[in-house]
């Protein structure tokens, strides 16, 4: 089912720069639904972070905050109502906070390490946590520190010991606010219980994807965990049971999905709504398709279709470019895009395309691999695991 171009906009980029990001700062109703949205922001490889009308695309009145960031990697939203504050990261170490109304910064947090690879926010929780990207090849210091917004001048936690690589996710779980996902490069996705005080107690599950992740997050609502890799590996994991003799089940590893999507490349997991589907690139021919992701029985790890005769195309997507990032508003029923070609541009869905997915479709192959092994002993071999492991990486370099 193919969606309709409705609006393109280089937004006064330079030619050859690229967007990186883009989201909505509209008040969240609640975890999945936002409120109609009032001004988008996005952030490009010239530092900036700018401020559109979602209707035009155009530039919103002093809506060009030039020098962001130094190396500008990550945009966030930093709260939810009000919404009037989004946050921007870089490899400067910087980690700001931007009013979008009288487009001043509001808060400034350095990090003990520079280069900032990935960030996430909880005002409400009064919670900001970021992850540090390792510019070297091979195995090195990847951390994750964690602030109290009340008191930012010191991490109230710092995760120095669970990550050798860059940092390429962190995510939140909504239902279940002490709990922080995180992905990377060196393979692993780890969830840990912030609540904790030091890292060993902290880490709750350590998941091998055995390939470098470039994605990972929570299935929301449910609790099971989504894991793209740089290589466009997928797979399903389950999360860690509190109950030590329950057994966990076995991860759904698609493995590479390129022919089963025909796709090129991933962009990440993408809501319509409550719907999920992946977002899959082919530069080639300029197109974007994003695919429902089915949970056959709603138990966990049920993933076992990938419809493609129910996908959304955007057709022309950003032509040989690739589509960095994706948004949906459903209140208007309009997707918008951001790519390496330097523009946005808007996608006009049918309310078709989101009210029902079909489950008839053939079930893609799917590689099993072997159950991860219990808490304890995950923990246990974690140093084993980060020194032992000698597959070769894709390098994750997204900026």
């Amino acid at each position: 089912m193919p969606a309709t171009p409705a609006a393109s906009s280089n937004v006064g980029l330079q030619p050859n720069a690229y967007i990186y990001k883009i989201i909505n700062t509209a008040p969240r109703q609640d975890p999945l639904t936002y409120s109609k949205a009032d001004q988008l922001a996005i952030i490009a490889s010239d530092d900036s972070l700018r401020f559109l009308d979602p209707a035009t695309l155009n530039v919103l009145p002093g809506g060009i905050l030039k020098n962001a960031n130094e190396k500008i990697t990550c945009l966030e939203r930093a709260n939810d109502v009000p919404s009037n504050v989004v946050a921007t990261a870089g490899r400067d170490g910087m980690i700001r906070f931007w009013d979008k109304r009288s487009r001043q910064k509001a808060l400034e947090i350095q990090s003990p390490h520079k280069l900032v690879s990935a960030l996430v926010c909880d005002a409400q929780k009064n919670f900001i946590a970021a992850g540090i990207e390792n510019p070297d090849d091979g195995t090195g210091v990847s951390p994750v520190y964690i602030w109290d917004q009340r008191n930012p001048s010191v991490p109230t936690l710092t995760l120095v010991e669970s990550h050798t690589d860059t940092i390429t996710s962190l995510q939140l779980h909504p239902n279940h606010p002490t709990l922080l996902l995180s992905s990377s490069t060196d393979g692993l996705v780890n969830i840990f219980d912030t609540s904790q005080a030091e890292e060993e107690d902290a880490l709750y599950q350590v998941i091998n994807h055995r390939s470098a992740i470039a994605h990972a997050g929570f299935m929301y609502p449910s609790t099971d965990i989504y894991a793209l890799g740089t290589d466009e590996t997928m797979s399903f994991y389950a999360l860690q049971s509190q109950k030590e003799e329950e057994e966990e089940p076995t991860p759904k590893a698609f493995g590479d999905v390129r022919e089963a999507l025909n796709c090129e490349y991933l962009v990440d997991m993408h809501w319509v709504g409550t719907q999920p589907f992946v977002a899959a690139g082919k530069h080639s021919e300029g197109t974007l398709d994003l695919v429902p992701i089915t949970n056959t029985s709603g138990g966990p790890l049920q993933y076992s279709y990938f419809n493609l005769k129910t996908s959304i195309r955007l057709p022309g997507a950003h032509g040989e470019e690739i589509v960095r990032d994706i948004y949906t508003d459903t209140q208007t029923q309009t997707s918008y895009t951001c790519g390496e070609d330097g523009h946005v541009r808007a996608w006009k869905l049918s309310g078709e395309e989101i009210m029902d997915v079909d489950d008839e479709e053939e079930a893609a192959p799917v590689k099993k691999k072997s159950k991860d092994k219990d808490s304890k002993a995950r923990r246990k071999e974690k140093k084993e695991k980060h020194q032992g492991d000698d597959k070769e990486k894709a390098r994750f370099k997204p900026y």
